[in-house]
């Protein structure tokens, strides 16, 4: 029996902005949280507002992802979540992002892969000398990339026996891991002024 695999893509700068503005964020909730205690104050105020930013860092940067499994691409985005089976595709592009389109002609866009974008301006390119030294370089996690290799997936999938369904698409779902951070982080910030 073969193990399913799966691979999860995510931007670099979004994981490191991600995780220092968290880190960033407990030790102000601490620091400020202390001085609060110190002047009479209740120190859950700055805590309970602080978790209101980490929920919303959590949801646009450290969660959204894509995973490529054997058979289906899913796609992990702010307040909603979408699984999308290879048999149900139609195509795949980019435009400002991974774009997943399916058989109904529904597109699905990616909020955790957006399309490379050069930090520099491009001057007289020798297009001979970036050919040769393009490989060279890491190719990171951008829609361009994305898109091969969920074609290369679904090309395998197909070459393995896989049918597509025809007439057949799919449909967001709501991402609890997202949404019920942002509740209960929000509740907590309502309490913790309520009975500050």
């Amino acid at each position: 029996m073969a193990t399913e695999q799966t691979q999860t893509y995510r931007t670099m700068p979004a994981r490191v902005v991600g995780w220092v503005i968290l880190i960033a964020l407990a030790a102000l909730a601490v620091l400020i949280g202390r001085t609060e205690a110190s002047l009479g104050n209740s120190p859950l105020t700055p805590a309970g507002l602080m978790s209101v930013v980490a929920a919303i860092v959590w949801v646009a940067l450290l969660r959204p992802c894509v995973r490529i499994s054997d058979d289906r691409i899913e796609m992990r985005n702010l307040v909603t979540d979408v699984v999308i089976p290879f048999s149900r595709i139609k195509a795949v592009r980019h435009v400002w992002a991974l774009e997943v389109i399916d058989n109904l002609d529904a597109k699905h866009s990616s909020w955790a892969i957006p399309v490379r974008r050069d930090m520099r301006r491009r001057w007289n390119v020798d297009s001979y000398a970036e050919a040769t030294t393009r490989g060279k370089a890491a190719e990171g996690n951008n829609a361009e990339v994305l898109v091969g290799r969920v074609e290369q997936a679904v090309q395998r999938w197909r070459l393995e026996g896989g049918r597509s369904e025809r007439g057949q698409g799919v449909r967001p779902t709501p991402a609890w891991a997202a949404i019920v951070p942002l509740l209960v982080s929000a509740g907590l910030a309502a309490a913790s002024l309520m009975f500050a």
